[in-house]
């Protein structure tokens, strides 16, 4: 019967103080859901990100070779324990011209099953020569689905070399689960950044093995990704294959040397081959020039011969020709003789001659006359007849103009022409056709009058002609004679010319004889000159062959030390950390970890600490309850279990709503808040965490139960008239204030009470103080968060590192290729500086303790001014990097435990240790470096730097010009990469806005927190001191002044919360930043002070929204239940 009085009593007394109730089960359900939902957000974040890993099966392991993979090495690979699948792939980087730049694409072979792709338009390749591209870069891009790409090499071998055709069809787009981010990579060409990916048919790829292999183990797929289990699991079959490596590196290696030997075998065979040719042909060569020798001396054997010939004859004909003399002798006084009897004849016929002539000259220059006058007739009866001829053509040309002129099928432009002609020759013909009719006319008379005188001529002729032929016969007569006497001069004349006529053939065979022997010299000389010739080039010939052969001998001794020079393949096994942002999303669970580790657990403190507070002053306010009970025979544990039952029905139904929302609620919100970085993984998981929930649970339940049971007992200690008498008020005591005149005699009665109820009231002081400055530290330390996350990049790459681009050299490249890159880095426009150095990723160890940092050293101390600057965080004083200097950043230093002075170690390349003192730490926020001088360096490895990599700094920031630059760069063989700091700024401000959402979060719950925490504890103190107000009330205050007597109080200690908050919230933002760091990141400790005026104004606020609630409780206080109260303390 009592135990159901109690319980209904526990109940009445939740509906009478609904407030207080509400305000325990708000405070618990915020505390549990901030801190079980903050927890939570780190593990969700991962089943998230593992839950679209497992979906598109992504490989666990990556293996590749330095000689490639073979299908031997693959299904080595398969046969490691602990693998379940391994699928063989190829892949390169290549350019693709997009809005008139070079892109770089990172182009991969579609797998079977792993790495799938999630298509977003189109459909994926299903023949060669089709793609699937990066929906990112399409966005950017002037391409579409349906357009063909055309793939450009990047380097000095043609694409062909590594796909079969440069020219593939874009058929769909999407995304992979390779790139998880915006990240797509680096690459060794184009300007050193991956601009997104293409994935083609293996088919497409033109290499002879596998360039990569794609690993999934066993297992693996259960367990949740970036956790300790499964980075377990995987690295035992890592290790595994990394195990069989050498072997398989080895193998790979012999076959390669087999098949070069085998091609140096068939080199050599061919070399011998070539060998034996050659000499045969130079033997060839050599028979045919020693044959042409022996015919060249039998031919000036035959040369000499005809030579004695040609000289006997001329003997044989000096003497033939004496005898042909004499005859001629003989024959000429002959015709001396015939020559007198010629010249008697000769006068008398040169006399009958003159007459002869004479006659007929008159003659033929008669006919000469007339043959003159018929010529001329006939000159001008053939021009007639032309003229004639031409003016019938032009009749004729005029007649077949005007046919096709009446035909009318000319153009206008025809007929224009065609009357034209008409017309020209209309005018000819009317000009011409008289002209001809009268030279006709003329013709005719001049022909009638020259035969008339023709007729006489011939008369005249005949007669004349007569005469002369009888003195002609006479001279005849006397001529036979003459020619009886000739023709015997003749005859001895022919027998001498005949005589003379074989001694001049005999000279012409002799002069041909020395012509022949002149041509037999003249091609004796050319063969002579060709054999000359032949004996040149088979020297050449065979000293060319020589060098060949030579050649070949070399190059197959070179072949042959390559083939001895080639190294075993090295295989790189590498997890999912090698994809871009892989690593950055599990640092961003870390990150939500740590700050899940540290900022809930104050939140939940604080939460607690108000709600222990709140049960102590419901048991000390119902004494007289509790007193009354116990006078009525109430055992402790009855009347404890009132308050025990009301602090566990808040706190548990806090709890279960807590659970049930803040691990629903602030994990999908932070999650999708991180999806602004990785917009291609939709799964949100949000499990329940009941671990998380249980020890919220628990821990509300201790600081609530636990408070009304010590409360409890207590009071419960108390006899039943102690306890149902009010408790006597607090003796008020001086202040501090008091004792500085100069203050306390300037305040009024007003201030000076509300200073003493402040004083008096400690405990409440300090919760409420506590409680305002929590909240108010809570919110500094999210501002805080923002501010120093926010700051990194600012500082880092505009204050500390002021390169805008970094070049990673070759080392294996030619000294005239890095100085060509060199040069042109110091003579290009748009560059200003450039300083060289050598950056390496080494080991420092002190202690014990090993840390990976980047050791650099600059080529010239004074140009590295212009890139790095050193300081101190603090001071900001600046260092300068001297010959003997040794600097170590600060996180460094700090993870190292090395202070200034402190000496440390490091491992240089084969192992060797080496030991440094730092002079300096300097400042820095990512990664961690070692900086050295450039004799320090030369003092740790023992030869002069050579360096490694080149910073730059463009004179304008114009990132496509730098851009431009680092193509330029690219091209030339020495330069391996080019980063720029815009890429990790951009990088770094993606990463640190998605904790946007989740510091907004921290921000809002913080101040929600303060809302409920001033509510709470006005209430409390209205509750508590109700009497009081009262009291006043009846002395004749009005409610204005009762509100404005407790606002100058929550005005006071919200001004001292603030302040203590603030303090507070700079301690805690301190501890807080350095718990959240990761190793290779330190945040700044920079609080802003527009952090400090929010989060003071933000609870200034709540303080007012909190007063203007209260003044109408303050109005319902009534002034009858403080008389009564009164009387009964009375």
């Amino acid at each position: 019967m009592k135990k159901r009085a109690i319980r209904k009593d526990c109940y009445m007394e939740i509906r009478k103080s609904k407030g207080r109730f509400l305000s325990i089960f708000f405070i618990v359900a915020m505390g549990v859901a901030f801190f079980s939902g903050i927890r939570s957000s780190e593990p969700d974040m991962r089943y998230s990100g593992d839950a679209y890993f497992d979906r598109k099966q992504l490989m666990d392991i990556q293996v590749m070779g330095t000689l490639g993979l073979s299908e031997e090495n693959i299904e080595a690979i398969r046969q490691v324990k602990g693998v379940e699948k391994a699928e063989p792939g190829y892949s390169a980087d290549v350019l693709v011209e997009s809005k008139g730049n070079q892109k770089v694409l990172h182009v991969s072979s579609i797998l079977d099953s792993m790495n799938q792709y999630t298509l977003d338009e189109g459909r994926m390749p299903e023949k060669a020569g089709e793609c699937f591209i990066d929906q990112d870069f399409l966005a950017a891009s002037d391409l579409k689905v349906g357009d063909k790409i055309q793939l450009i090499s990047g380097t000095k071998d043609p694409v062909t070399d590594t796909f079969k055709t440069d020219m593939f069809e874009i058929v769909g787009s999407g995304s992979s689960s390779s790139y998880v981010s915006f990240s797509r990579g680096s690459s060794t060409v184009g300007n050193g950044e991956v601009n997104g990916f293409l994935a083609v048919l293996p088919e497409d790829f033109a290499l002879d093995v596998y360039t990569e292999c794609y690993v999934s183990v066993e297992g693996a797929k259960e367990l949740t990704a970036f956790t300790k289990e499964y980075d377990d699991c995987v690295a035992q079959v890592q290790k595994r294959i990394e195990a069989i490596g050498d072997e398989q590196g080895k193998l790979r290696a012999d076959e390669i040397r087999e098949d070069a030997q085998e091609e140096l075998d068939k080199a050599k065979k061919e070399l011998e081959d070539g060998k034996a040719e050659s000499e045969e042909k130079l033997a060839d060569a050599k028979k045919q020039i020693e044959d042409g020798e022996k015919q060249l001396q039998e031919g000036k054997d035959k040369l000499a011969s005809a030579r004695k010939e040609v000289q006997d004859g001329r003997n044989q004909l000096y003497s033939s020709q004496k005898e042909v003399d004499a005859a001629k002798t003989q024959i000429s006084q002959g015709w001396a003789q015939l020559e007198e009897g010629k010249a008697e004849f000769a006068a008398k016929e040169e006399e009958f001659n003159q007459q002869y002539e004479a006659g007929m000259a008159q003659i033929e220059e008669g006919e000469a006359l007339l043959a003159a006058g018929w010529e001329e007739f006939n000159g001008k009866k053939a021009e007639y007849e032309a003229g004639v001829s031409q003016l019938e053509e032009a009749k004729r040309q005029l007649a077949a103009l005007q046919a096709s002129l009446d035909s009318g099928m000319l153009s206008e432009e025809e007929i224009a022409q065609v009357q034209g002609q008409i017309q020209a020759l209309q005018q000819v013909i009317s000009t011409q056709e008289p002209i001809l009719n009268e030279a006709g006319t003329q013709l005719a008379a001049a022909e009638a009058e020259l035969n008339q005188k023709q007729q006489e001529a011939e008369a005249q002729s005949a007669a004349a002609k007569a005469q002369l032929e009888q003195a002609k016969a006479a001279i005849e007569s006397a001529r036979a004679q003459l020619a009886a006497s000739e023709q015997e001069l003749i005859a001895g004349q022919n027998q001498a010319d005949e005589g003379q006529q074989q001694i001049d053939a005999g000279w012409s065979g002799i002069y041909a004889g020395e012509a022949e022997i002149e041509k037999g010299e003249k091609e004796i000389a050319e063969n002579e000159q060709k054999l000359a010739d032949a004996r040149k080039e088979y020297e050449n010939g065979q000293k060319e062959a020589d060098e060949k052969i030579k050649d070949g001998e070399d190059e197959i001794k070179d072949a042959e030390d390559k083939i001895e020079d080639i190294e075993d393949a090295e295989w790189y096994v590498e997890d999912r950390s090698v994809l871009p942002e892989y690593t950055g999303y599990g640092d961003n669970a870390d990150r939500l970890r740590a700050i899940g580790a540290v900022f809930p657990i104050l939140f939940f403190v604080v939460a607690a600490l108000i709600s222990l507070t709140t049960m102590t002053r419901m048991v000390e306010e119902q004494r007289t309850q509790i007193g009354t009970l116990k006078a009525l025979g109430y055992g402790k544990f009855s009347i404890a279990g009132k308050y025990l039952n009301y602090a566990l029905l808040a706190t548990m139904g806090g709890s279960v709503l807590g659970v049930l929302f803040g691990e629903k609620v602030f994990p999908y919100i932070i999650v999708t808040a991180y999806k602004i970085m990785y917009t291609h993984m939709p799964d949100v998981e949000v499990p329940y965490n009941w671990e998380f929930g249980i020890m919220a649970t628990a821990a509300a339940l201790v600081c609530t139960v636990a408070a009304a049971a010590l409360a409890s007992y207590k009071e419960l200690a108390s006899q039943p008239a102690v306890l149902m008498r009010p408790p006597a008020p607090k003796q008020g005591k001086r202040v501090f204030l008091e004792r500085v005149p100069f203050i306390w005699k300037r305040l009024g009665f007003i201030w000076k009470s509300t200073i003493r109820n402040l004083i008096r009231y400690k405990k409440r002081f300090f919760m409420t103080v506590f409680g305002i400055g929590g909240c108010m530290a809570l919110m500094i330390v999210g501002f805080g968060l923002r501010d120093s996350i926010f700051s990194i990049a600012k500082i880092q790459y505009e204050e500390l590192q002021l390169y805008d681009g970094m070049v990673i050299l070759d080392t294996d490249a030619d000294k005239e290729d890095k100085e060509e890159l060199k040069e042109y880095l110091r003579t290009d426009k748009e560059v200003e500086a450039v300083s060289e150095g050598y950056l390496k990723k080494i080991t420092a160890e002190k202690d014990g303790t090993e840390k990976e940092i980047y050791l650099y050293a600059p080529q010239s101390l004074e140009e590295n001014k212009k890139f790095l600057h050193y300081r101190d965080r603090r001071t900001h004083k600046t260092y300068e990097l001297g010959k003997d200097d040794v600097f170590l950043t600060e996180k460094a230093a700090k993870l190292l435990h090395v202070k200034k002075g402190d000496t440390i170690s490091v491992e240089l390349e084969n192992g060797v240790q080496k030991e440094l003192k730092v002079t300096e730490i300097c400042e820095n926020y990512m990664e961690h470096y070692l900086y050295v001088s450039p004799d320090t360096y030369e003092e740790l490895y023992g030869k002069p730097m050579d360096s490694n990599n080149i910073y730059f700094k463009m004179k304008d920031s114009d990132k496509e010009q730098l851009t431009k630059t680092g193509e330029k760069i690219l091209d030339n063989r020495a330069a391996l990469n080019v980063s720029y700091t815009y890429n990790f700024q951009s990088r770094l401000d993606d990463m640190l806005e998605s904790l946007d959402i989740v510091i907004v979060v921290l921000i809002v719950s913080a101040g929600l927190l303060a809302f409920v925490v001033l509510y709470n504890l006005n209430n409390i103190n209205i509750t508590e001191r109700r009497r009081e107000l009262a009291t006043i009330k009846v002395l004749g205050f009005y409610d204005k002044e009762v509100s404005a007597y407790v606002y100058r109080e929550n005005v006071l200690l919200t001004i001292i919360g603030v302040i203590v908050g603030m303090i507070l919230g700079a301690l805690l933002h301190r501890y807080v930043i350095t718990t959240v760091e990761i190793d290779d990141v330190m945040f700044t400790r920079i609080i802003e002070p527009l952090s400090f005026v929010y989060s003071a104004a933000l609870t200034c606020v709540f303080s007012v929204f909190v007063n203007c609630v209260m003044y109408f409780k303050l109005k319902k206080i009534d002034m009858v239940e403080s008389l009564k109260l009164s009387l009964i303390h009375i």
